[in-house]
């Protein structure tokens, strides 16, 4: 439907308010976008409006922090690991009556001896995401698309787990 110079014309309007290092994916992103309904394509080229469409199209998922060009290409990804900060800040304040915590290895450890399941979650409700994000329950659970209920079972048995075995190592010393 859009033929070659068509394709240039559109990728060098885009160049003028794109940088040069997202150009190439972005403009992809739009026309994959774009051909994904072939309907609204044949339409905005029946009426002329492809190229302000498009513009339009570039600049929304250039710009916007929700686009999908947004959390393919330009969101940094980081690892989630315990570090005796994140610890101190949120394993500490987010559960009753834990006792201090001064090494993350040692919880590593703990959690090791998790099944996965268990563990990624309580990771994920401790730490938040990738974007630093943290959860409740609730918001875990529309995020995850796990019930509530199991959520709240899941953490409060990885609590517990952690309790006593910091308890039988803290007697053993």
């Amino acid at each position: 439907m859009i033929d070659n110079e068509q394709y240039t014309i559109l990728k060098e309007t885009a160049a003028k308010f794109i940088p040069a290092e997202d150009l190439d994916d972005l403009v992809h992103e739009v026309f994959l976008q774009l051909y994904e309904s072939p309907e609204k394509l044949k339409k905005l080229i029946k009426n002329n409006n492809l190229k302000w469409y498009f513009i339009r199209t570039c600049k929304n998922n250039y710009y916007s922090k929700t686009s999908k060009y947004h959390y393919k290409y330009r969101r940094l990804h980081k690892e989630i690991t315990f570090t005796n900060d994140l610890m101190r800040y949120n394993f500490v304040l987010k559960t009753e009556k834990i006792y201090f915590i001064k090494d993350s290895e040692l919880i590593n450890k703990l959690l090791e001896e998790l099944y996965w399941y268990d563990r990624e979650l309580f990771k994920l409700y401790v730490l938040g995401d990738n974007d630093g994000k943290s959860y409740t329950y609730s918001s875990l659970s529309k995020k995850t698309k796990i019930s509530r209920m199991n959520i709240y079972i899941t953490i409060k048995k990885v609590k517990k787990h952690i309790k006593n075995r910091l308890k039988e190592i803290r007697n053993g010393l």
